[in-house]
C-alpha cells in the first residue's frame, strides 16, 4: 500500500478540503447511493475508492461491518483485480437476513461477486478462521465499520495486525465517540508501526473518520505530549468504573440528572464529563445528545455542538427544537447555507413558528438574498401580526434597500406594538433622518456593503450618493475598486475619469486608470492618460516614467511593436535628461517613482533589449546611489574560517506560490548543508504553504514586507558571500534593491528571463539547454550555463486523479482540445494566424484560453481572414483552481506553446500531466524553455524550427490519436530525466565555491 501517495493526493478528490463543507468533486458516487440505499456518507466513497487504487498488486481490501454494499462497491469500482473480505455477523441484527440478501443482490448487480469473500461471521471469528487457513495473502487496506465501543475497535486492530502488508492503511469509521478514539490511541501507543495520519470531521464524514498508516519498519510514532493530549479522560474513567454496568438503571438516571444540574448551574466542564460518561452506556439517548449539543453552544464550541446535535437528530428527527439549536450552531460556525436549511426544516415541522421565519430572513439577508428575506419577514408578520420584532427586521431590510418610506412604516407599526423600545426608536429616527438627509444614509450603507463584499449593492448606493453631492477622493477610490472586483472595466474607467475631473492632481486615480487601459488594449488612451498625469503632476516621478517609457501589455498589430519600441528608446533619452537628483526632495521623488514601476513588458516585444536595459539600469543605479551612497560601495569577500560555511542569500517578493520562483525550491532543498548556510529574504506579503517550504529549506528566513531599508540593513548585517535574486524586473522594490551592492557577489536567474542591465548584478544563472550559441550578446551580466535546464524543478505531487470530465468545464467531448494557457501578453499578433491555420485542417479543434478574453478582437481578425468564425474554435475560461487547472491539462489533447516567450512552469506542469507540447524555440532564452524541457526528456518529436513546421506538428497531433498517445507515453516514462535534477545543483554549488575562492585569493 502506497499510503504516502494516498495522503498526498486525497485532497484533490474534494472541493473545500479541510472545511466542514467538503464534498466530492465527482458525482459518480452520488448516483451510486441512489441505486444502493445505505447509511454511508457520500464523502467516504471516493476516499475508499482511491485508497484501493493505492494498493500494491495482490493486496486485499478488508471491510469489517459491511452493510448493504455501498462501501464495497465504492471501494472496488474500476478495480476488477482487487479482492476483498466483507465481514459482518448479519444474524446479530433484527433485519440481518434482509440486509444480507440485499448485499448479495447488490454484489451481483454490480458484477463484483467474484471479487468478494462474504463472511457472515463476527470479526473475531473471521480473524481466527483466517489464522487457521495459514494464508499468505496480506491486507493492504482495512475499513473498520464495526461498533464504536472500546473493545470492538481495539480488538479489531489487534486481530488484523498479523495479516497486514508491510505498509498498510487502516480507515476507522464511527470515531465520533471517545471510546473509539481511546481504543485507537491505545493501539497506536503500543504499536510503533502505527501512526495517525488524518482525522476527518464527523460533520463531513458522518460518524467521524480516523486514518492510520501501518509500516512494519517504523519504530516510533508518538510523543508523551501528544499521547497525553489525545487521552479521553471520560472513557478512561468509565473503564475504571466498569462496575457501573452491573448497577441498576436508576444509577444512569442519576448520572444524567447530575449532568443536567451541573449544566444549569453553569459548571460546564463538570457537566460535559458527566454527559460523556452517561453516553458511554446510554448512547441512544437523544435528549442527552441534545443537552450536550446545547452545552457546546453555551461554551462556544460550535463544531462539537453540530456533531452532538446531528447525533440527537439521527435518534429523534421530529424534534423541532433541535433544528433551532442546530441552525444557530451552523450560523456561528459560518456555515450559513446549512443554517438556512435547518431553519427551513424547522419551519416544515412547525409552520407557525414566526421566530424561525425571522431567523431565516436574517440569514438570507446576510447572503444578499433580499427578496426571499423580505418574504420570510412578511410571512412571520402574517403568522403573528402582533410581534414587533418582525416589523423591526422588515424595517431594517427595507432601509438597507433604500426603501425609506416603507421602512418608516414598518418601524412605526413596531413602535405601536412595543412603545419606547430603544432599538425601534433609534432606527425610526435614523430612517426619518435619512429621508431628510439621504446622502449620509446612502454613504453609510455603501461603506457597509463594501466592507462585507456586496459590491453591486455598494455601487448602487455610491451612485445614488453622487447624484446628490460630489464624492471625496476616497469615495472614488472605493467605488472604482468595487468595479474592479466585479470586472466592470468600462464602468471603472468612467468613474475614475469622473474622479479625475474633480481631483486632477490625485495620483491614486491616474495610476490605476493607466494600468486598466493597458490591460484592455486601449494603448493610445493609456499613453494619453500617462502624459496628462505627468502634466498635472510634474513633480511625481512615477508619471514621468510612465509618460516616457510606457509600452503596451497587449499589442493590436505587429506594427505597434516597432512604434512603441522606438518610443521607449526616445523616451528613455528624455527621462535621463529630465532626471535631476540635486536636492534631497528630488532624490526622494525619484526613489518613490522607481518603487512603483518597472520596464517588465519591454522584453515581450521579442527584441534584444540589452542596450535599453543597461541604460535604464544605469539610471536606476544613479537614483539609488544618490539616496543610499553607503550601499553602493564595493564589498570585500568575507573570509571563511574553519568549521564555517559559505553564506548564500536568496531575496524575492515571490517566495510563495508564484511561477517566477517555484523552481527555486529545488535549489534550496538540495543544497549541501555542510558547505552552505542558506538565508532567505521574503519581501512580499502573500505567505502561503509554499512560503513555509522556503522557510523549511532555509537556515535563516526573514520576512520583511514593505520596508526597503530594513531589508537592505538585514542583508548587509548577515554579511553574505553571495546574494541571488531569483528574478529581477517584475517587482519594483526588488529591482531597486538589486541596483545596490549588498554582497560581494550578486546574481540573478531566469525567474524573469531577461538581462537586468544592472552593473550591480555580476552573474546571470542560466542553463546549457536553454541558451543559443550567441547567448552572451543578450546579457550585461556574465552568463553562467548550468547543466541541463539549470534548475532542480520538483516533480508536481498534486496531479489529481481524473474524476472530472470535459463536461464539468463545458468542453465538448469529441473535440481536439489545444490548451493555450499562457498569459495574454505572451501572444504576439504576428502569430495569431497560426491558430486559424490549424483550425482549417482540424475541423473539431478547440483552442482553450485561460485568460485570453482580451485577445478576442485579434483572433476574430485572424480567423475571418481564412473564412472561419473564431467563436466556433476558441473558448475562454477564467483561471481555475490549481486542481482544476491540472485536471484541464489531463483532459486536453495538445499544449500549444507561445512563440518568442515560452511557457516555463506551465510547460513543466503539462509534462507532469503527460500532455504533448508543440514548441518552436526562439532567438532568446525566454523563448526556449519548453524546447529545453523536451530535449532533457528526450522527446523532441514535437519541437518545430519554423512556423510552418509548428502548424504541421499541431495538426498531426490533432488528427493522429495514436501518435498523440505515443508522445504522451514517451513523456510519462521519462519524467525522471527532467524533474528533481541534482546535477545542476552540484554545478551551481561548484560555481558558488569557485567565485568565493576567486574573490578571496
Amino acid at each position: 500500500m502506497n499510503y504516502q501517495n494516498f495522503i498526498e493526493q486525497l485532497p484533490n478528490l474534494y472541493e473545500n478540503w479541510g472545511e466542514e463543507s467538503v464534498k466530492p468533486k465527482s458525482q459518480r458516487f452520488k448516483h451510486l447511493l441512489e441505486r444502493v440505499p445505505d447509511v454511508t456518507e457520500e464523502n467516504l466513497m471516493p476516499l475508499l475508492n482511491f485508497a484501493v487504487s493505492c494498493l500494491d498488486a495482490g493486496e486485499i481490501y478488508c471491510e469489517i461491518g459491511t452493510q448493504r454494499g455501498a462501501t464495497l462497491i465504492a471501494a472496488l469500482s474500476d478495480h476488477p483485480d482487487c479482492m476483498a473480505y466483507a465481514v459482518n455477523h448479519f444474524s446479530d441484527f433484527e433485519l440481518g437476513e434482509e440486509i444480507a440478501a440485499t448485499l448479495l443482490a447488490t454484489l451481483q448487480e454490480f458484477n463484483i461477486q467474484e471479487q468478494v469473500f462474504l463472511c457472515n461471521q463476527t470479526f473475531e471469528e473471521f480473524f481466527f478462521y483466517l489464522r487457521d487457513l495459514e494464508t499468505e495473502d496480506k491486507i493492504g487496506l482495512l475499513f473498520d465499520n464495526s461498533q464504536p465501543d472500546y473493545r470492538s475497535q481495539l480488538l479489531a486492530l489487534l486481530l488484523v495486525k498479523p495479516f497486514l502488508a508491510t505498509q498498510a492503511l487502516l480507515i476507522i469509521n464511527n470515531t465520533l465517540f471517545s471510546t473509539s478514539r481511546q481504543a485507537i490511541l491505545d493501539f497506536v501507543a503500543t504499536h510503533g508501526e502505527c501512526e495517525i495520519l488524518l482525522e476527518l470531521p464527523s460533520k463531513a464524514f458522518g460518524k467521524g473518520i480516523v486514518i492510520l498508516s501501518w509500516d512494519s519498519e517504523r519504530k516510533e510514532n508518538l510523543s508523551w505530549e501528544r499521547f497525553n493530549e489525545l487521552r479521553q479522560e471520560a472513557t478512561i474513567q468509565a473503564i475504571a468504573n466498569l462496575q457501573l454496568v452491573e448497577q441498576p438503571v436508576n444509577q444512569f438516571n442519576n448520572l444524567f440528572a447530575e449532568a443536567l444540574s451541573l449544566q444549569n448551574q453553569g459548571q460546564f466542564a463538570e457537566a460535559e464529563q458527566k454527559y460523556q460518561e452517561y453516553l458511554l452506556y446510554q448512547n441512544q439517548d437523544a435528549e442527552a445528545w441534545l443537552n450536550l449539543g446545547i452545552l457546546y453552544v453555551q461554551t462556544q464550541r460550535y463544531a462539537q455542538s453540530i456533531e452532538a446535535l446531528l447525533k440527537s437528530l439521527e435518534l429523534d428527527p421530529e424534534n423541532a427544537s433541535l433544528y433551532n439549536y442546530l441552525a444557530f450552531a451552523f450560523e456561528k460556525n459560518n456555515s450559513l447555507t446549512q443554517a438556512i436549511l435547518a431553519y427551513r426544516q424547522l419551519i416544515e415541522l412547525e409552520p407557525a413558528n414566526f421566530e424561525a421565519y425571522n431567523n431565516l430572513g436574517q440569514l438570507l439577508n446576510q447572503l444578499g438574498e433580499n427578496e426571499p428575506a423580505e418574504a420570510a419577514y412578511r410571512q412571520a408578520i402574517s403568522i403573528n401580526p402582533n410581534h414587533f420584532g418582525s416589523y423591526l427586521n422588515l424595517g431594517n431590510l427595507l432601509i438597507e434597500q433604500t426603501q425609506v418610506d416603507l421602512a418608516i412604516e414598518a418601524y412605526q407599526i413596531a413602535l405601536k406594538l412595543n412603545p419606547n423600545n430603544p432599538d425601534i426608536v433609534n432606527n425610526l429616527n435614523l430612517a426619518l433622518e435619512a429621508k431628510i438627509n439621504p446622502a449620509d444614509y446612502l454613504l453609510f450603507w455603501a461603506s457597509k456593503f463594501y466592507q462585507v463584499g456586496r459590491y453591486q449593492e455598494a455601487i448602487d448606493r455610491y451612485q445614488k450618493y453622487l447624484e446628490l453631492q460630489p464624492g471625496t477622493i476616497d469615495l472614488y477610490l472605493t467605488l472604482s475598486d468595487c468595479y474592479t472586483r466585479l470586472e466592470l472595466n468600462e464602468d471603472f474607467i468612467q468613474i475614475v475619469e469622473e474622479g479625475i475631473r474633480l481631483y486632477p492632481t490625485e495620483g491614486r486615480l491616474h495610476f490605476p486608470l493607466i494600468l486598466t487601459l493597458l490591460r484592455n488594449r486601449r494603448n493610445l488612451e493609456a499613453v494619453a492618460c500617462a502624459e496628462r498625469a505627468s502634466r498635472l503632476l510634474p513633480e511625481d516621478y512615477t508619471f514621468k516614467i510612465l509618460s516616457h517609457l510606457i509600452v503596451p501589455i497587449i499589442y493590436n498589430t505587429p506594427g505597434e511593436i516597432d512604434i512603441y519600441r522606438q518610443r521607449f528608446v526616445k523616451g528613455l533619452d528624455a527621462l535621463i535628461q529630465e532626471t535631476v537628483l540635486d536636492t534631497p526632495e528630488n532624490r526622494q521623488k525619484a526613489l518613490a517613482g522607481t518603487g512603483n514601476v518597472t520596464n517588465f513588458y519591454l522584453a515581450y516585444q521579442a527584441h534584444n533589449v540589452r542596450e535599453s536595459q543597461c541604460r535604464y539600469g544605469n539610471l536606476l543605479h544613479k537614483i539609488m546611489e544618490a539616496n543610499y551612497p553607503n550601499w553602493v560601495q564595493p564589498i570585500s569577500m568575507p573570509p571563511i574560517p574553519p568549521q564555517q560555511k559559505i553564506r548564500i542569500g536568496y531575496l524575492s517578493a515571490y517566495l510563495h506560490s508564484y511561477s517566477g520562483t517555484l523552481w527555486l525550491i529545488g535549489w534550496l532543498r538540495q543544497h549541501d548543508r555542510n558547505s552552505f548556510e542558506i538565508y532567505s529574504y521574503y519581501i512580499g506579503n502573500e505567505p502561503d504553504p509554499i512560503t513555509q517550504k522556503f522557510q523549511e529549506y532555509s537556515d535563516l528566513f526573514h520576512h520583511i514586507p514593505g520596508n526597503l531599508e530594513a531589508v537592505c540593513q538585514q542583508v548587509t548585517s548577515d554579511n553574505l558571500h553571495i546574494l541571488i535574486f531569483p528574478e529581477i524586473g517584475m517587482n519594483p522594490p526588488t529591482m531597486q534593491i538589486a541596483s545596490l551592492r549588498l554582497a560581494p557577489v550578486q546574481c540573478t536567474a531566469w525567474g524573469h528571463p531577461v538581462t537586468t542591465g544592472l552593473s550591480t548584478i555580476d552573474y546571470f544563472l542560466s542553463s546549457v539547454l536553454m541558451e543559443p550559441e550567441n547567448a552572451q550578446e543578450h546579457y550585461s551580466e556574465n552568463l553562467i550555463l548550468l547543466p541541463n535546464i539549470g534548475v532542480a524543478y520538483p516533480k508536481p505531487q498534486d496531479i489529481p486523479p481524473l474524476t472530472k470530465t470535459r463536461a464539468d468545464f463545458e468542453l465538448p467531448e469529441e473535440s481536439i482540445i489545444y490548451l493555450c494557457c499562457q498569459a495574454p501578453f505572451k501572444y504576439l499578433p504576428q502569430y495569431d494566424h497560426i491558430l486559424a491555420e490549424i483550425a482549417l485542417r482540424v475541423p473539431h479543434a478547440q483552442f482553450l484560453f485561460l485568460r485570453g478574453v482580451v485577445l478576442q478582437e485579434r483572433l476574430q481578425r485572424a480567423f475571418s481572414a481564412v473564412g472561419l468564425k473564431y467563436e466556433d474554435y476558441c473558448v475562454f475560461r477564467k483561471i481555475p483552481t490549481r486542481s482544476d487547472y491540472l485536471t484541464i491539462n489531463l483532459l486536453s489533447d495538445v499544449f500549444l506553446d507561445t512563440f518568442t516567450w515560452s511557457g516555463g512552469n506551465t510547460s513543466l506542469e503539462a509534462i507532469a500531466c503527460n500532455l504533448p507540447i508543440v514548441t518552436c524555440p526562439g532567438e532568446f532564452m525566454r523563448g526556449r524553455h519548453a524546447d529545453s524541457f523536451l530535449k532533457m526528456l528526450g522527446v523532441t518529436d514535437t519541437i518545430a524550427q519554423t512556423e510552418a513546421e509548428y502548424i504541421e506538428i499541431a495538426v498531426r497531433l490533432g488528427l493522429d490519436p495514436d501518435w498523440r498517445q505515443e508522445i504522451a507515453e514517451k513523456i510519462r516514462i521519462r519524467h525522471d530525466n527532467l524533474f528533481d535534477d541534482k546535477v545542476c545543483v552540484e554545478a551551481l554549488e561548484a560555481f558558488y565555491k569557485q567565485v568565493v575562492q576567486e574573490r578571496l585569493s
